[in-house]
């Protein structure tokens, strides 16, 4: 899904006119105690480019300024013409045109000019095929922008309110993330492009890296086989020869994976086995609406200091929880627990090499209910 990404936007408030002392300093007049001028018709609110309009009102001006220096007045008969500066701030800005056609008849009328504005129709994470590719977004942007890129496979340009974002064909054998960079009047911001093909990328074999508690409650990092695979329509992270299944999501928007609570993964023994996850230790849910969440990205230190992964990594976040609950009942409760086979936070998932053979310890671990 597309998502209107607003860049850079400023918002003004209407109806200056009616809350002066409000408005700022600028906007306040206290030279005019009579307002008997009757403005016929009034085009006062401007963009962030500036320009002229005008003001009609009833009888000759003899006299009409604008109280702000970026705004400047001028009279000619009933016709008062405003024109407005370019503004390169971020924040609207009003004032007021004091307008007189005798020194005790006058009147005063608010001037409103808008921020500049950049908007583009394109999400925060761009994902593409591993394929090449060419996608195109609408701009709105009040000053002309710059687009750019620092990765040598993404190309960015920007023409005529449409900018244009291509990428090389993908042949490095895992995903890869880059960025482009959009530069206007208004400011800074960055796209996060990534190119991956799902079942050629991260399809294949794992290692979860947790941090559990030993036996005498000491803190240890533990690795277990996972192999990501589908299973028929459902996404699972095989737990080694256990027989164990973890449900997983891939959200394709994102190139992210995530765990929910309350899913069967198989048997243990005479035990049901079902997930408990959640941000930390002291959020733990049954509720299958809780999941805990990771996007992949590619290490390329990793892959060096470590030869047997492949470099593809993905992290649940420091203090999320992954739980392995073993229960008397395919329906998970606090009634139906029985007790944890796995129990750890920091959890990460490392891609392992086509190449790399995974321990016995890693494939089949031995598994002890613990309370």
């Amino acid at each position: 899904m597309v998502m209107n990404k607003v860049l850079f936007h400023t918002i003004f408030a209407l109806g200056c006119l009616s809350m002066l002392a409000a408005c700022g300093n600028d906007d306040i007049t206290n030279d005019v105690d009579m307002h008997t001028v009757k403005v016929v018709s009034a085009k006062t609110s401007f963009d962030a480019l500036g320009g002229t309009d005008s003001i009609i009102v009833e009888g000759d001006v003899k006299q009409a300024y604008a109280v702000a220096s970026w705004a400047k007045a001028e009279a000619k008969g009933s016709l008062v013409t405003v024109t407005a500066e370019v503004n390169n701030d971020m924040q609207s800005r009003h004032t007021t045109v004091v307008i007189k056609t005798s020194d005790a008849d006058s009147t005063v009328v608010a001037i409103d000019q808008l921020g500049p504005i950049t908007q583009i129709d394109v999400p925060e994470n761009l994902v593409l095929g591993d394929e090449a590719n060419t996608v195109s977004y609408k701009v709105k942007s009040t000053f002309d922008i710059k687009v750019s890129s620092p990765d040598s496979w993404i190309t960015a340009k920007y023409a005529k309110g449409v900018m244009t974002v291509s990428t090389t064909a993908n042949n490095d054998g895992h995903l890869r993330r880059g960025k482009i960079v959009i530069e206007s009047m208004a400011g800074k911001d960055t796209i996060k492009i990534t190119q991956v093909d799902f079942d050629r990328d991260l399809l294949g074999s794992y290692y979860l890296q947790m941090d559990e508690t030993d036996e005498n409650k000491q803190p240890v990092t533990r690795r277990y086989a996972m192999k990501l695979v589908k299973q028929g329509k459902k996404l699972v992270l095989k737990l080694g020869t256990s027989g164990i299944a973890v449900p997983v999501t891939y959200d394709a928007e994102t190139a992210s994976l995530s765990i929910a609570s309350n899913q069967q993964a198989g048997k243990y023994k005479d035990y049901f086995v079902g997930t408990i996850v959640g941000p930390s230790k002291n959020q733990l849910y049954f509720d299958s609406s809780v999941t805990i969440s990771g996007a992949f990205f590619y290490s390329e230190k990793l892959a060096t200091k470590a030869p047997e992964l492949d470099g593809t990594v993905l992290t649940f976040g420091k203090t999320a929880v992954f739980v392995l609950g073993a229960f008397n009942s395919t329906k998970f409760s606090n009634d139906s627990y029985q007790g944890y086979l796995m129990l750890g936070t920091n959890v990460y998932l490392y891609k392992r090499k086509t190449t790399t053979a995974s321990a016995k310890a890693f494939d089949n671990p031995a598994f002890e209910l613990k309370k």
